[in-house]
């Protein structure tokens, strides 16, 4: 069920189809996250923290191109127009520094859905397994916040995946991971010029 809430809220956001308002430019950029996760290993759990950088927010006609590429030309075309689509933000997960090319905000009663999509995979959860399954055709990230007005609150990240049209129904995300990793965010302080 875990990750049937990252595809509805996820998905919502990215299509625009949510209610209430719907934030497309810089009016909370720019802003960084940190995150907190543990993945789940054979050996144990291991404790990881991620970096999401947004320097400003998708427009509108980026996301309806997106949108489009899905809907008309599939996953192959979504995948080609995110990595034409302008560099937004970034995402840090250890020694790797990812692009994010999609980040949209939602205004909610407890603050802000944030998500954000990167052209690449950032790491493969299980993936090293003697009977992992292919990693072909996942070739993004998506990342989830919640967070209230001060910036805090939880998350959800498919580290990689893929999106896919489902009709009538929207899209569905498919993650690489057996479940999303849940996260928890803080949101950093800002420098200020003194």
């Amino acid at each position: 069920m875990r990750i049937s809430f990252l595809v509805v809220i996820g998905l919502a956001v990215l299509s625009g189809t949510t209610g209430g308002a719907q934030t497309s430019g810089t009016s909370s950029a720019p802003e960084t996250f940190s995150a907190s996760t543990q993945i789940k290993t054979a050996s144990g759990p291991i404790s990881a923290t991620i970096q999401v950088s947004i320097r400003r927010y998708t427009p509108e006609f980026d996301r309806k191109a997106l949108e489009d590429a899905l809907e008309h030309g599939g996953y192959a075309s979504f995948v080609n127009a995110l990595r034409r689509a302008p560099e937004v933000g970034s995402v840090l997960a250890g020694d790797g520094q990812f692009a994010i090319r999609y980040a949209r905000e939602h205004k909610t009663d407890k603050g802000r859905t944030i998500v954000v999509v990167t052209d690449k995979p950032v790491f493969f959860v299980g993936g090293a397994r003697p009977n992992a399954k292919s990693r072909a055709g996942y070739e993004s990230a998506l990342i989830q916040l919640q967070v209230n007005d001060a910036g805090a609150g939880t998350g959800m990240m498919a580290p990689a995946a893929r999106v896919k049209p489902a009709g009538e129904a929207g899209e569905r995300i498919h993650n690489y991971a057996d479940e999303p990793l849940a996260l928890k965010v803080t949101r950093q302080a800002v420098d200020t010029p003194r």
